[in-house]
């Protein structure tokens, strides 16, 4: 759908405008916190009372991650920071023309299955303001699945909002898929950030099926999608992978090892990012509801194969013929 498709490997941007902009977007969040925090510490009568009750008062009332959100269409597309980090990975989207043809049909529904996640999975935030023209007909009724933690810190949860993501619980998710919307779900999650491997393509799926679970039940086609570039973005390292790996698994705390741009945690390399959307897979049922086990297998072994095919359809003409995608 795209021409001019750039090697990864040489991709000239404006380095110090993105260094500048990744930093920043982080540096805001965190300092509009601790300043909080210390305005509390100081005046806590006063803040208390005046900023922190009514915010957390409105945020435990008002969740609109527990339903269809509140999706920002103009903040996405034009905030200056994400414009300048579209820019600087040159980001770009793929479909297939099966997906382009199913996308102009009526109730046009599909679930997202994106890969990989990557260390911080960067393209999720910046590529939310390309749905619409890229989904022209189901582009407003697209929504990220995100971590809950997310809507728990301030800012944070403006913007997590604001960019289309809810809670990645299953009730949210099957209500949004009663209602018509899409949904995007990054289903290798923490285990797989911490698994990334510079210059390495790897995707946690064997044990991962309940995003194929959920749309067999629904009647739901899922789309394999595969960003290459996401696993470029950090030197990663892999010390104390053990017990790092623990964490994850037990308290659900993800510490990547790893160091963007001039050192930086927070700005990625300046990598060529494509993302390619495969062919909407559809399942059958022999009875309406929850697939058996066998069939749940079978779905899955199915979109296990297709992402694969994906990536290798792809991988020559982006710069990546010499990697092989590793499933785990």
């Amino acid at each position: 759908m795209t021409a001019n498709i750039q090697s990864n490997h040489n991709y000239p941007k404006n380095k110090i405008l993105g260094y500048v902009a990744f930093n920043v977007l982080t540096i805001v969040i965190v300092s509009i916190n601790l300043f909080a925090i210390g305005c509390l510490y100081y005046h806590p009568t006063t803040v208390g009372y005046y900023i922190f009750l009514p915010y957390y008062t409105f945020a435990l009332y008002h969740k609109p991650q527990l339903k269809e959100g509140c999706r920002w269409r103009y903040f996405s597309e034009n905030c200056f920071l994400f414009r300048i980090g579209r820019d600087y990975l040159g980001m770009e989207f793929r479909l297939s023309k099966a997906l382009q043809k199913s996308e102009n049909e009526p109730d046009a529904q599909f679930l997202f299955a994106f890969f990989p996640h990557g260390t911080w999975a960067d393209y999720r935030l910046l590529s939310d303001g390309m749905w619409y023209k890229m989904f022209p007909n189901i582009g407003e009724k697209i929504r990220t699945l995100a971590a809950s933690i997310l809507f728990k810190i301030p800012v944070v949860r403006e913007i997590s909002l604001w960019t289309g993501c809810v809670d990645a619980s299953r009730a949210v998710a099957e209500g949004l898929l009663d209602k018509g919307y899409s949904v995007v779900v990054l289903p290798g999650g923490e285990a797989e950030q911490i698994r990334t491997v510079y210059q390495k393509e790897g995707v946690y799926l064997k044990n991962r099926k309940g995003f194929v679970k959920l749309a067999m039940r629904k009647g739901i086609p899922i789309v394999p999608v595969y960003v290459f570039g996401a696993s470029d973005y950090y030197y990663t390292n892999q010390s104390l992978f053990g017990p790092r790996v623990w964490m994850q698994k037990k308290m659900g705390i993800c510490i990547p090892l790893a160091i963007g741009l001039w050192g930086s945690f927070l700005c990625p390399l300046p990598v060529k990012t494509t993302v390619v959307f495969g062919e909407p897979l559809s399942f059958k049922l022999k009875e309406t509801g929850s697939p058996t086990d066998e069939e749940l297998n079978a779905g899955h072994e199915e979109f296990c194969k297709s992402l694969l095919l994906l990536f290798n359809s792809y991988k020559d003409e982006l710069g990546y013929g010499d990697r092989s995608l590793e499933v785990y």
